[in-house]
């Protein structure tokens, strides 16, 4: 409910029972309360239909719009309730209206049972999203409750016996064909890639798992599927998703949307640093993809601007690359079941994990800290540029009692997000759901981003 209840003028609950004939309403697009321009802040609105048919994600970019002073205390929904008046202006004036009154603690019990309801709401997971291409070929049938794998034969092999099951390839130079170079890794490399029959645009990551021992060779096989069956599973405005897989010789093809604006790491080495209007509104998108993420018992445990994927507007960000992630066995926060595994980018992983100790979805919301310090300033937290030891990084991170140096010129709001990503102790970070309900998302800061942000 928003702070700009406060106006004497307007009614004590959202039942309407107090209402003069003459009120005027005027058009909402958000959460009770929310006027659509400043001029509009002394009305006061209340929940309607169109409100109930409000996606999750919609619903939180309109929480607590109106422009409060910086002196006025912060009035949350529920005290608000409390201390409005039992009549309101109008019974004086209308002396009709207050045969509509009811018992206010009725009102009362109902307004805080539709707060309930609308938070459950913000924190759902959106369905709405632009529909995945369809590949021929590559996406998985209706047939298919799961995403298959599709076997490929080997380049020398001739057997064309079944003609039935060529709809089951999916051969490179053949069915796709591949583009530049995006990226590498230790085993794996990114190219851009196009279906030749539909002409869809895709990302490949052709990843080997080739090693020196079977025994090597099966666990990395086993843990490639693992991420490909896991991300088939996921679907959320912020989380990339995979159009199919095949498996040829001795590699993997791993075939995801295509993200025109490129990673942020990238943007941030072409562009310089965001501004924090930019910063505030990848950060939330992060965040809500973190969140969806933690909510599946996901650990993604690599997030850094390489893997924040960026659509042709600059608008729309979504999680990418999910090499290092891990399900969780159980929904609570807080450390889990890993230990001593050291994956991820040095930089922004958790003091925990590099001192070997247990983790759990905290180590996420920190290395969501250390990428706002890289938004912000172009590099990574810790000055890792200018460290060339990785064990001298490391020890440096897992010895320390404070968080990576914040950047002074930030404004408080932000630097505060920040810190509470950063908290040295992991049971002092919130989730990232909790910290959608940061005011920087919430409150009369949304306003001074609302022009440039999404």
């Amino acid at each position: 409910c928003s702070s700009d209840l406060v106006n004497p003028s307007a009614s004590c609950c959202q039942c309407h029972c107090h209402d003069s004939e003459d009120t005027v309403s005027s058009p909402v697009s958000g959460t009770a309360g929310v006027p659509n321009t400043p001029e509009s802040a002394g009305n006061s609105h209340y929940h309607t239909a169109e409100h109930e048919s409000m996606s999750s994600d919609d619903f939180l970019d309109f929480s607590q719009e109106a422009t409060t002073s910086t002196n006025e205390k912060p009035v949350s929904f529920k005290s608000e309730v409390a201390e409005s008046p039992k009549s309101s202006p109008s019974h004086s004036v209308h002396s009709g209206a207050s045969s509509k009154s009811d018992d206010c603690g009725t009102c009362k019990e109902e307004v805080e049972k539709e707060e309930a309801e609308a938070l459950a709401k913000a924190l759902s997971v959106s369905d709405r999203q632009d529909p995945i291409p369809v590949v021929p070929g590559l996406t998985p049938t209706a047939r298919e409750e799961v995403i298959t794998i599709r076997i490929q034969p080997d380049e020398d092999c001739g057997d064309n016996e079944n003609d039935s099951k060529q709809p089951m390839m999916y051969l490179e130079k053949v069915n796709w064909v591949k583009g530049p170079l995006l990226g590498t890794g230790a085993y794996s490399s990114c190219y851009q890639a196009r279906d030749v029959r539909t002409g869809v645009i895709m990302a490949v990551k052709q990843i080997s798992f080739c090693r020196n021992s079977a025994q090597e060779q099966e666990k990395v096989i086993e843990a490639i599927s693992e991420e490909i069956h896991m991300m088939a599973r996921l679907s959320h405005p912020n989380i990339v998703r995979i159009l199919g897989a095949t498996k040829q010789g001795c590699h993997f093809n791993m075939f995801v949307e295509w993200m025109p604006g490129g990673s942020v790491a990238y943007l941030l080495g072409e562009y310089g640093a965001f501004t924090e209007n930019v910063l505030v509104s990848y950060t939330r998108q992060v965040l809500r993809g973190l969140a969806y993420l933690h909510d599946n018992h996901i650990l993604h445990r690599d997030l850094k601007g390489a893997n924040l994927l960026v659509d042709s507007t600059g608008q729309t960000l979504r999680i990418g690359d999910f090499g290092a992630s891990a399900r969780l066995a159980s929904q609570a926060t807080g450390a889990g079941e890993f230990q001593g595994q050291l994956l991820g980018t040095i930089a922004f992983m958790a003091p925990e994990v590099l001192r070997g100790e247990s983790y759990g979805r905290a180590c996420d919301v920190w290395s969501v800290g250390c990428v706002m310090i890289e938004m912000f300033t172009t590099k990574p937290p810790w000055n890792a540029t200018d460290v060339s030891n990785h064990l001298a990084l490391i020890f440096k991170i897992a010895s320390s009692i404070d968080s990576p140096p914040i950047p002074e010129n930030i404004s408080p709001p932000v630097r505060d997000l920040m810190l509470r990503c950063l908290e040295q102790n992991s049971e002092d970070r919130p989730s990232a759901k909790d910290l959608l309900l940061h005011p920087l998302f919430t409150r009369c800061f949304t306003n001074n981003y609302r022009s440039t942000a999404v």
